[in-house]
């Protein structure tokens, strides 16, 4: 009998960043072995067909946490790395026509970053209207100087979007990968670039992926404050996120 659900875990020395890196070594183990590593990366969940919507993903995840505490205690950071399925779709209706023309005050990108992406893009006069010529674009992906350009500015509204988009009437975070956890009890961690350049990454994210941390003495305490009101509980430092949090009730 096969199992009815699966999640993929890599022993590392350090959080993971990109799912490359993952899939690209034959065994996604540390270097110096599973008895030395310190992370374990959660960075797929699966399950047999019918079962989409059965949150079978919360209880796997929670048990393997238990097996890997009793069988390897050297390790100490559970995280995920993972997909933002929704994030391109949102910034396709997020740059409307008035965002084009005029910049939201919303996401925060300094002068010198928005001079950077204009330089890649002669005639825009506004880095919301160059982010969108870029994106819609064939090559973006292949060019280092349009890539440093955009890092800032794409993760910065990466960040802003798991934070401060919501489901309609709700509290909860739009995007379901971001509700699952938050609402599982991690800590949202780090919002990280080309984190899959694969064309299914590309296509829904830009390549951006998430870690979600969960320390283990939080889980509870987060849990009840997400379901409760939506506070989103952060670890980390990543400077995106921190500003993101700045509009936004978090429990840092």
């Amino acid at each position: 009998m096969e199992p009815l659900v699966f999640v993929w875990v890599a022993l590392t020395d350090d959080i993971s960043g990109d799912v490359q890196s993952i899939l690209q070594q034959r065994e996604p183990t540390s270097a110096l072995g599973e008895n030395s590593a310190k992370c374990a990366i959660f960075y797929s969940i699966n399950s047999q067909p019918g079962l989409s919507g059965v949150d079978l993903g919360n209880f796997l995840i929670k048990r393997v946490v238990a097996v890997l505490r009793a069988e390897l205690p050297n390790i100490n950071v559970f995280c995920t790395l993972s997909p933002m399925p929704r994030f391109r779709a949102w910034i396709d209706q997020w740059l409307t026509q008035e965002c084009l023309a005029s910049p939201p005050k919303e996401v925060t990108i300094d002068k010198k970053t928005q001079d950077q992406l204009l330089s890649r893009v002669p005639g825009a006069t506004t880095w919301t209207a160059a982010l969108k010529h870029i994106i819609d674009s064939h090559g973006w992906t292949s060019d280092q100087q349009i890539l440093d350009a955009m890092e800032p500015i794409v993760r910065a509204l990466g960040a802003h979007y798991l934070v401060n988009t919501k489901r309609r009437k709700s509290h909860s975070a739009f995007d379901p990968v971001a509700n699952f956890h938050l609402r599982n009890g991690a800590c949202l961690h780090r919002v990280n670039w080309r984190g899959n350049t694969s064309y299914s990454g590309l296509r829904q994210s830009l390549g951006l992926m998430c870690n979600y941390n969960y320390v283990l003495d939080r889980i509870e305490d987060n849990n009840e404050n997400y379901v409760r009101d939506g506070t989103i509980a952060v670890s980390g430092n990543d400077p995106y996120v921190v500003a993101a949090m700045r509009s936004f009730p978090a429990k840092l």
